[in-house]
């Protein structure tokens, strides 16, 4: 918020005393300070699109003595979350590290069952990231398992990150009804996150957080009374389709109706329109449908664009609440080897750097990025209406 303040100094003060007062007597001197309310809180928020492990991706972190560092990730676009309070990323495959395997040439698991290396948790901690989503529809790709493995990391080693949307199969204290509400100088807002699949797993214990409307409902009622504002981050819609379904649609005219003062999804791996619906007070209530990938080797020169949704929520000294600000900007994944493989802002990438753009067709044959240029790519700005920026 804006953490300013204004002091007021009353002195109060006199001459000595004479004719008769005892001269030890001072007239007292009286500093006071006079705090006043502020006008206003902000809360600044940021969410970057789905973090695929592909295996290039995990190979980039390789190290010479076997160890494994991600920074390299978020080495161009980590700079962007310096001013922000609120900083989500969607860990869209399991990190549950070499303990729990698969079966890709690195000892990791790949499409259609991922698991990565947790070193990429320490690197997504380093760049600023507070808050992940683990509510996907790959959340059980290694069962829960992998889910603890990860879990167990996050708790252990980076407490400070929020990890929302699933919980570990073995506490038995945690439940995927408790809402995590972010607060800042007495302004919250409560973060909520679905999923509408598991991939055909089966979730016996009820450990991730469904996009079912019994469990929406009663979240977003709890929602309703611990918060100011909901932000919803639905996992929803079609995969590389660029418009929403209609069952993105429904659902978000539920999640308005409960309540939702923002809603960002994600899955469908490549960007989808932001549009701005009617709010259950009558409030505007942006919606980005799909935010894409952040980071991947997808198989085509769209999902290797993402969304960055940035919002200002404010909460005015009688309690108002509103969405000040909001766009969409755009990043694109950098195809390169080591330290090349990373994010840029689509501003900061250039025509040099898109010539060595790189893809081991070996590993993905299918894969043909001829056609991405920064050109190319704000020439799709067309796709993304209402609030979407290249700036």
């Amino acid at each position: 918020g804006l953490l300013c303040f204004f002091v007021v100094r009353a002195v109060r003060g006199g001459a000595a005393a004479s004719g008769g007062q005892d001269d030890t007597t001072r007239a007292a001197t009286a500093e006071q300070a006079v705090v006043a309310e502020p006008e206003y809180t902000d809360i600044n928020l940021l969410m970057v699109g789905d973090i695929l492990f592909h295996y290039q991706v995990r190979q980039s972190g390789l190290q010479a003595d076997g160890t494994r560092n991600y920074d390299h990730i978020f080495a161009h676009f980590k700079g962007e979350l310096a001013d922000k309070d609120i900083k989500v990323l969607n860990q869209e495959t399991i990190l549950g590290g070499p303990q729990i395997g698969g079966d890709a040439p690195d000892g990791y698991g790949s499409y259609p069952q991922f698991n990565g290396p947790q070193e990429i948790a320490d690197a997504e901690v380093a760049a600023g990231f507070n808050v992940a989503l683990k509510a996907t529809n790959h959340t059980l790709d290694m069962g829960y398992d992998g889910l603890t493995s990860e879990l167990t990391y996050w708790a252990t080693h980076l407490p400070q990150m929020a990890v929302i949307g699933a919980v570990d199969p073995q506490d038995e204290t945690a439940s995927v009804d408790d809402v995590y509400v972010y607060e800042k100088d007495g302004f919250k807002v409560a973060l909520l996150n679905y999923t509408f699949d598991l991939n055909g797993m089966e979730d016996s214990q009820g450990v991730v957080s469904m996009l079912e409307e019994e469990h929406v409902r009663q979240t977003m009622g709890q929602a309703r009374e611990l918060a100011d504002m909901i932000v919803v981050f639905p996992h929803w819609g079609e995969e590389y389709e660029t418009t929403p379904n209609e069952e993105q649609r429904a659902w978000a005219q539920l999640l308005v109706s409960e309540g939702a003062d923002v809603i960002i999804g994600n899955h469908p791996h490549v960007m989808q329109p932001v549009e701005v619906l009617a709010g259950a007070e009558g409030q505007a209530v942006p919606c980005y449908w799909s935010t894409g990938n952040f980071v991947s080797t997808s198989p085509d020169d769209m999902s290797l664009l993402g969304g960055v949704p940035e919002l200002t929520l404010r909460k005015d000294k009688d309690g108002t609440c509103s969405v000040e600000s909001a766009r969409m900007r755009v990043v694109v994944t950098h195809l390169g080897t080591g330290d090349d493989m990373t994010v840029y802002l689509l501003t900061d990438w250039t025509d040099e750097l898109a010539q060595s753009n790189w893809l081991d067709t070996e590993m993905n044959p299918n894969t043909d990025n001829t056609t991405l240029t920064p050109t190319w790519a704000r020439s799709c700005s067309t796709r993304w209406p209402t609030g979407a920026s290249t700036s």
